[in-house]
């Protein structure tokens, strides 16, 4: 993972409006960081080999935490896109996910996004993007600090600024009153 890149687009950076886990957010970035953003028929990835497991810091994931996180890709997601009209769009990110354990008991892992997404995924000099490591979401333990962190990484430039707290509330998808 120190090497990996993931470069998310501008408008699927307003997932985290959405109520996608930290799971689903990292499983999603790990995809993000091994597709070819320049060429869309290569919207297929396959981790191998534990590969997922390595990525994401764990030695083992279970066939139903799996399943759980990889549905949550499959749900319909809402995507802010501020370069068209205002409003949003409804996409599903994957069409497809083929997931099977290997002689080892490693996941093996084929991921595809729909057509829809790929405007997203792919393309994304014209619509603006933020790129950073993996490594740098990969060990963070709380959806609020993933969050966090993208939104600072997406301000960065701008040294110093301020944010009230109730839009720091919403940033965070937060509804809690303390």
């Amino acid at each position: 993972p120190d090497k990996l890149m993931v470069q998310k687009s501008n408008p699927l950076q307003t997932l985290s409006q959405t109520d996608l886990s930290l799971q689903a957010f990292k499983i999603l970035d790990v995809y993000l960081s091994r597709i070819d953003s320049h060429d869309p028929d290569k919207r297929t990835v396959q981790l191998e080999k534990g590969e997922l497991e390595n990525l994401l810091g764990v030695t083992k994931i279970l066939q139903k935490d799996l399943d759980e996180r990889l549905r949550q890709l499959f749900q319909v997601v809402k995507i802010i896109d501020p370069s068209k009209q205002k409003g949003f769009k409804l996409i599903s990110l994957f069409e497809e996910a083929y997931a099977y354990l290997d002689e080892n008991g490693f996941w093996q892992i084929t991921l595809t996004c729909t057509s829809s997404a790929r405007e997203y995924i792919f393309n994304i000099e014209n619509i603006g993007y933020l790129k950073y490591r993996l490594k740098n979401v990969i060990e963070l333990t709380s959806r609020y600090s993933y969050v966090l962190y993208i939104y600072l990484e997406n301000n960065r430039f701008r040294k110093s600024w301020t944010i009230s707290l109730d839009e720091l509330k919403k940033l965070l998808n937060c509804t809690a009153e303390t």
